[in-house]
């Protein structure tokens, strides 16, 4: 039963008298997002690196250069939306240091941080003092900046039981065993990855988080049948505001049609909504703080298959609050 927008019960079996069928999932979590570009307008044709490569890329001329109050906004706008479509939580790469991290704090209460230091040299005052606001660090890759300061970093995020994460192989194929070295809680993209590549992510049990819209903005694809082959856990998640609502659903569909073009299991496409990084992330750092509230995202079924409701998402899935059920 909903009143108000918010699930009171729950009932076992078909209802003949429903306004809809649809499909629910529970505990989604949101695995990869930048959330303060939000309200940054993308000009046409513009090429991966030259949007996202710091320290220069347009994205990061915009957060420089924007207010606090702008950004601060395009914070609370994502969250808000997110938790419209039924996302409890969603784990944010925020830039601009320890500010950035205090202002997501400030606009979202449900972001799991992962701040960005600022200095160009390892400053372990800086990275403690980030620690302290944010839940982890985020770095971007190993390609944009020099090794041993990436190392120094992960080594005090784990010093400080902190979450370590970092972008793989989006544009260009990079080094997995020195990815590996570092000892992430998880990698995002990996659309360059080598078989050998997924099978070391596998065996040292670490999650690759997937992002389908974005990568396709720019001609790419992440190769999520040889994930699953490979044995990998596979999550998902919506990355720049710029480039893609915070609609996990949506992301999802795109998520199925990949794998049924390429030949992959279309079932697996359920656990990458929630189950692997959730867990991954309780287990780790007890990350998910109980808010007092929990959500259900609904979508929409054409029949009764249950991916069917993947298959025509039209962007009409929502969310509702679960209480007490």
């Amino acid at each position: 039963m909903v009143s108000d927008g918010t699930v009171t019960s729950v009932r076992e079996g078909e209802a003949e008298d429903a306004d809809i069928h649809a499909v629910m999932v529970r505990g989604i979590v949101n695995g990869h997002t930048h959330c303060a570009d939000y309200g940054l307008s993308i000009p046409p044709g513009i090429g991966l690196e030259e949007l996202v490569a710091p320290p220069d890329g347009l994205k990061h001329r915009y957060l420089r250069e924007s207010s606090e109050d702008v950004l601060t906004d395009s914070m609370s706008s994502f969250s808000n939306d997110s938790a419209s479509f039924g996302t409890d939580y969603f784990v944010d790469f925020r830039e601009g240091g320890l500010e950035g991290c205090r202002m997501l704090r400030k606009a979202s209460p449900d972001a799991l941080v992962l701040g960005r230091p600022q200095s160009p040299v390892f400053d372990p005052e800086e990275v403690s003092s980030i620690l302290d606001v944010a839940d982890g660090i985020g770095i971007s890759s190993i390609s944009d900046m020099p090794f041993d300061y990436i190392e120094a970093v992960a080594d005090e995020v784990r010093s400080r039981r902190g979450i370590f994460a970092i972008h793989v192989s989006e544009r260009v194929r990079e080094d997995i065993d020195a990815v590996l070295s570092l000892d992430p809680a998880f990698v995002v993209h990996m659309c360059e990855a080598t078989d050998d590549d997924l099978l070391k992510c596998a065996e040292a049990e670490v999650p690759i988080v997937v992002c389908p819209r974005s990568n396709a903005y720019f001609g790419k694809e992440a190769p999520v049948e040889r994930m699953q082959s490979c044995g990998v856990d596979i999550c998902l998640g919506t990355d720049n505001g710029m480039l893609a609502s915070p609609d996990m659903i949506a992301e999802a569909s795109r998520m199925l049609g990949l794998l049924e073009r390429r030949g992959g299991d279309p079932d697996g496409v359920w656990s990458t909504l929630s189950n692997v990084l959730g867990k991954l992330l309780y287990r780790q750092k007890e990350i998910i703080h109980p808010t007092g509230r929990d959500r259900l995202a609904v979508i929409p079924m054409d029949g009764d298959d249950p991916l069917s409701a993947l298959r025509g998402y039209r962007g009409d899935g929502f969310g509702l609050e679960i209480k007490g059920v």
